[in-house]
């Protein structure tokens, strides 16, 4: 079996890093101290091992042949390794790669083994397999949720989605901006100063979303949601679907978009059935 020299950010061992490290065994480096504090916001990361309790614990399992701590002074000696270099695709080794393995062939390995900033904001296609429905009912539903999307005075994406029971719907709403129900408001839109693809427009914004309108507006008037089904235009967002899985919402009828983070998982492990209405 071809060993490989691993180079890896190891703030927690879990089942994912072991297996990861046993599919590529050779010499481990784990990142120091000194090299994480160069990628920003991991300082966050208040659950994070220091690297030598990393060690301490890789050193028991016995799952790579020599684990080393890598920091700026023992970067020369990595250097002058000749096995080949694999490293988790994410933000601190792509950083690490980019800055001191330039003249290096790097193996990056797609591994889900922890939130980082990459996974964190990428939009997951749905699965082939994703029931899809062209039946009539759901058809005029949809486009009832799109005409209800098209009130909201969002530049950026109108929404609108419909609550349905017994095939009958009892209530709509789009993405709606608060205090005012309207208008924007005087002094505009925040989002306005970001283009699409950058992550901080997503969190800011004076919209409620559709789905939250919806289930804000069933507790105000005293609907039960619990069973029910939603039409909504786009596939909801994980703030969104925490709380369509928590209101009971049992049918999620969408027309187009991407899973965000865990959305989709959080549906899935409620029992939610996903549709795609095409």
């Amino acid at each position: 079996m071809t060993e490989h020299s691993v180079i890896a950010y190891i703030p927690a061992l879990h089942r994912g890093y072991i297996d990861f490290l046993k599919k590529y065994p050779g010499v481990l480096y784990i990142l120091g101290s000194d090299l994480v504090r160069e990628v920003p916001r991991l300082e966050r990361d208040i659950r994070a091992l220091e690297p030598v309790e990393a060690k301490s614990a890789l050193d028991g399992l016995h799952v790579q042949s020599r684990v080393t701590i890598l920091t700026r002074e023992t970067l020369p000696a990595l250097l002058l390794e000749t096995l080949p270099i694999v490293m988790p695709d994410e933000d601190v080794s792509r950083h690490f790669a980019d800055t001191y393995l330039a003249q290096k062939k790097v193996s990056f390995i797609p591994v889900f083994l922890r939130w980082d900033r990459q996974i964190s904001t990428v939009e997951s296609e749905v699965p082939p397999d994703r029931t899809v429905s062209r039946e009539i009912f759901d058809r005029e539903m949809m486009a009832h949720a799109a005409a209800e999307g098209g009130k909201s005075p969002d530049w950026w994406r109108q929404i609108g989605a419909v609550l349905i029971r017994d095939r009958k719907p009892f209530l709509v709403a789009h993405n709606t901006p608060l205090p005012s129900e309207h208008v924007v408001g005087a002094f505009g839109d925040p989002r306005s100063n970001f283009d699409a693809g950058e992550v901080q427009y997503k969190d800011i914004s004076k919209f409620i979303h559709a789905e939250a309108n919806l289930i804000a507006l069933a507790a105000k008037q005293g609907i039960p949601t619990d069973g029910a089904s939603i039409y909504v235009t786009t596939f909801p967002c994980p703030a969104c679907a925490r709380l369509l899985v928590t209101a009971g919402i049992k049918e999620v009828y969408y027309a187009k978009g991407y899973s965000v983070l865990d959305a989709e998982e959080i549906l899935k492990a409620f029992g939610v059935s996903i549709i795609l209405v095409a």
